[in-house]
């Protein structure tokens, strides 16, 4: 009977902590990091504001440990890229896909991360703690595999580095245009147009394909 109790007592915590860590992910992709508060958490979680300072001391404190749970989801998203021992072409490929396709699952993740770096300096220190470690080995997984083909003799001559950079940026920038876009077509105090998921979906695909192509023909096309 004890124990019943007690496995009861550990699910019960385990679900609060899971109820304000989906609230505090929810409303500070929506607010930004600035104009989220634990009350607003707190009253998302439908935990009251002691109790979310009991599991989380700190709004800091509950911000890192989301971006954490983010960061920890882009890692396993990767590893069956990074473990397969496929093709170079194939490998990049999926990497390219995989990148996109976080962000179509996060999709107010890159301008959040963008927002907090630009207006919280006193996170940039925090935020390099952990998010660099896991871009690290993504980043050096892919560098190393460029290089050796590059060495082969196999693809064109590129800067690895600035390979990734452009993939990096082309794959943020579609989710960085997004809400711009959007605004630029709408009409003086309308709402901004929201495409139907499956006429977005598609535009994602084909944006996504188009990227694909450009990084395969500085790799293997001709360059004058």
């Amino acid at each position: 009977m004890f124990q019943d109790t007690q496995d009861n007592g550990t699910a019960s915590v385990k679900s609060t902590e899971q109820a304000i860590m989906d609230a505090a992910e929810e409303v500070f992709l929506e607010k930004g990091y600035n104009l989220a508060t634990t009350v607003l958490i707190a009253k998302k979680a439908g935990v009251t504001h002691a109790m979310l300072h009991y599991y989380f001391r700190t709004k800091e404190h509950i911000f890192m440990k989301v971006l954490e749970k983010i960061l920890r989801e882009l890692m396993q998203s990767f590893r069956p890229v990074m473990s397969k021992g496929e093709p170079f072409w194939e490998t990049l490929e999926k990497g390219i896909s995989t990148h996109f396709d976080f962000f179509a699952e996060h999709p107010r993740f890159a301008t959040f991360l963008y927002d907090t770096i630009m207006h919280n300096p006193e996170l940039v220190a925090r935020l390099k703690e952990n998010v660099f470690p896991v871009l690290h080995k993504i980043y050096d997984f892919h560098i190393g595999m460029i290089r050796e083909e590059m060495d082969r003799g196999r693809i064109n001559e590129v800067d690895p580095m600035q390979l990734i950079a452009d993939i990096v940026t082309l794959n943020l920038s579609t989710y960085l245009l997004l809400p711009v876009a959007g605004r630029m077509f709408q009409n003086a105090g309308d709402p901004a147009p929201v495409p139907d998921e499956t006429t977005l979906k598609g535009i994602l695909e084909n944006r996504k394909a188009e990227i694909i192509a450009l990084i395969r023909y500085r790799l293997y096309g001709k360059i004058q």
